[in-house]
């Protein structure tokens, strides 16, 4: 009833446990659409992501890019936030990225795309492979580095001459792009907004377990 993958013998490949592509079911792929395309152009994965994202199509120019390349897929997993966006407000989301892009490994795909190509080259995989484990490490790296400074710049720090904690306080904005228009975006603030109340749950903990200092 389950899957099994047989182990290799000695000298021969060995066939990977779990397949790159599996994906689960994302909420914009759900209905059904029936969207016109002409017969003489070619409709690929880019195409048919943006039509579920009821985002407009690509420019003829931008079209004909191909989209399951690593450096493609490299320039979009190492910067997540430029990804272009659709809708206003509470319903405001990224645009879907073909299934190359979102897979827990996109890497994985421009090994599969190696291992063809250089089937006799083993070291030049292994060398392309941990570049690009590198390169997204850095890149992971770097955007934590950008988000905390981010957070710092937008904090006020206020510490007493005669205490021994310090306070922070920081700047919000509660409107209609933040908390929506009920009142629970997930963009707001506090712990009500985005999640149902969890006050009268039983070991609920509803005091301080730490001081940060």
């Amino acid at each position: 009833m389950l899957p099994t993958t047989p182990l290799a013998s000695r000298g021969e490949p060995q066939i990977a446990h779990e397949p790159i592509n599996d994906l689960p079911v994302h909420k914009l792929t759900e209905p059904q659409i029936f969207y016109p395309v002409s017969e003489s152009r070619q409709f690929t994965r880019v195409d048919a992501a943006r039509a579920f994202s009821a985002a407009p199509a690509l420019p003829a120019a931008e079209r004909d890019q191909p989209a399951n390349t690593p450096e493609y897929i490299a320039k979009v997993t190492h910067a997540p936030h430029r990804i272009e966006k659709v809708g206003k407000g509470a319903n405001e989301h990224q645009v879907l990225q073909p299934a190359e892009v979102r897979i827990p490994h996109p890497h994985m795909v421009a090994a599969e795309r190696d291992k063809i190509a250089l089937s006799n080259e083993m070291g030049e995989r292994s060398r392309r492979y941990m570049a690009r484990i590198e390169a997204d490490e850095q890149a992971e790296k770097a955007r934590k580095e950008k988000r905390k400074a981010r957070e710092a710049a937008s904090m006020t720090r206020v510490e007493p001459t005669e205490g021994r904690f310090e306070f922070r306080f920081r700047d919000v904005v509660v409107s209609r792009e933040t908390v929506g228009l009920d009142g629970r975006g997930e963009k707001g603030v506090g712990r009500r907004y985005g999640v149902p109340l969890a006050d009268r749950r039983r070991g609920e903990v509803k005091i301080p377990t730490r001081v940060e200092v």
